[in-house]
């Protein structure tokens, strides 16, 4: 495989979120999910990785500021394949993977696994998984991993929107094939450029377009609506809290909260009820007590926090003991 440029897409508004704020800036514990998004794509190693903004573009440019990536501005909102031209200034020469800003709960091996799939044919190729109820989303038309076709819901029969079988909007486009994305017409009820109608290019033209098929939807869709964002925040919690169990945490009830920025040292245990927000450090051999907030703070090794302690900005030194009750605020070290 070529080198390999990352295209997010992130410039939608989230209609369904009915919110203020771009739907990527919605938080999934306590990050916003576009955040997870350039991080999966920074696990990758890309030659480049462009974010395409939009809607609220301000917001969302000046929070990822801090992972280094090209921003691409979409000013209408022409659909899909019109928002990946926009990145067309940055791609470096290679392949081109493209991904969504709101789709959070993606893990590193799953993106690993469709490039190893890409790479055994090199052609478009698009991610599919299989839902129960398929209504707003592309279906996909396969004989075999042969993509046939890709119907957009607004598009599709009576008979075409039965199909399960869906497009995550996930795909490889390589290097010699992404002038395809300008042939791509908006003949359709929307007026939109889709990025799946690279598959009707491809065939004019004789080229194959591949289908990967992802068993568990729920990681590879986007979140569309306040009911999809708790189901995310519900599992990216477990995901932390198991990350922080495999690392040598005792916690003693999945009744917690700790955010995906928190670090905690082996040996500490962590009571009920508990909020461990913000850039927060915890040392080893520390006990959080139960009903506990702590937020921005550092806690060094073999602290005692008892039950019902809201620490925020503050910085607790070895072996000290805190509470009952404790209010500590910032600039306040122990």
């Amino acid at each position: 495989m070529k080198q390999l440029n990352i295209v997010i897409l992130a410039a939608g508004k989230g209609e369904r979120m009915l919110s203020k704020k771009p739907k990527v800036m919605h938080e999934i514990m306590g990050k916003p999910m576009i955040g997870y998004a350039v991080e999966r794509a920074k696990e990758l190693a890309p030659v480049s990785i462009t974010v395409v903004t939009g809607f609220g573009r301000e917001k969302v440019e000046a929070f990822l500021e801090r992972y280094n990536v090209n921003f691409s501005v979409q000013t209408e909102q022409k659909g899909t394949a019109h928002a990946v031209l926009t990145a067309k200034r940055f791609i470096r020469g290679g392949d081109i993977l493209i991904l969504y800003g709101d789709v959070p709960l993606m893990e590193y091996s799953t993106l690993n696994n469709f490039i190893s799939f890409y790479k055994k044919s090199v052609n478009i190729t698009f991610m599919t998984t299989r839902v129960d109820n398929p209504s707003g989303y592309g279906r996909v038309l396969t004989d075999g991993n042969i993509i046939k076709d890709i119907i957009e819901d607004a598009d599709a029969t009576p008979e075409e929107k039965a199909i399960q079988e869906i497009n995550t909007g996930i795909c490889i486009i390589p290097e010699e094939r992404f002038s395809l994305l300008g042939e791509i017409k908006n003949d359709n009820k929307k007026g939109e450029y889709y990025l799946t109608d690279i598959c009707k290019v491809a065939k004019s033209k004789g080229l194959t377009v591949k289908g990967y098929h992802y068993d568990k939807s729920s990681e590879v869709l986007g979140v569309n609506g306040r009911k999809e964002l708790l189901e995310a925040n519900l599992t990216m919690k477990d995901r932390v809290i198991d990350a922080h169990i495999k690392n040598g945490v005792t916690l003693l009830d999945r009744n917690v909260y700790i955010e995906s920025t928190v670090t905690i040292g082996k040996d500490t245990i962590i009571f009920p009820n508990s909020y461990i927000m913000g850039n927060t450090a915890i040392g080893e051999d520390v006990v959080v007590g139960p009903n506990t907030i702590i937020k921005n703070s550092t806690i060094h090794d073999n602290v005692s926090i008892e039950g019902f302690s809201v620490i925020e900005g503050g910085e607790i030194n070895e072996g000290a003991v805190i509470g009952p009750f404790a209010q500590i605020r910032p600039t306040t070290v122990l």
